[in-house]
């Protein structure tokens, strides 16, 4: 699976309400982002590399969503060096907010197509 990038670095969070009164955080709802966050979330620190196999995309492409999720204070980056450079990411607490944030918003809007509320 690749995904295209389609943010500037640059790019800050935005949500966006309905008449439902549900916000949809739109710099998240990015398929490259949500693919990203949804790795993160689970994990302490993810390796740049699982990421880039993971979801199928180019170094360039992924490097610039990590630096507009760190921009927004959605995520932290570590650069090691061993034996060779590994860059790592995590969710910040705030990104972990926002993601939690936005599951939630889905699971309401899931809910509601399926006439649940």
């Amino acid at each position: 699976m690749s995904t295209a990038p389609d943010a500037q670095p640059d790019a800050q969070p935005v949500a966006h309400g309905d008449s439902g009164g549900t916000a949809i955080d739109e710099f998240l709802h990015t398929p490259a982002r949500l693919n990203i966050c949804s790795l993160l979330a689970p994990a302490d620190w993810v390796t740049f590399s699982f990421l880039r196999d993971t979801i199928g995309t180019s170094d360039s492409a992924l490097s610039k969503q990590v630096t507009a999720l760190e921009q927004a204070g959605y995520v932290e980056v570590r650069k090691e060096r061993a034996v060779r450079r590994q860059t790592s990411v995590r969710l910040t607490e705030a990104g972990r907010r926002a993601f939690d944030a936005y599951l939630a918003t889905l699971e309401l809007l899931v809910a509601r197509a399926r006439g649940g509320l």
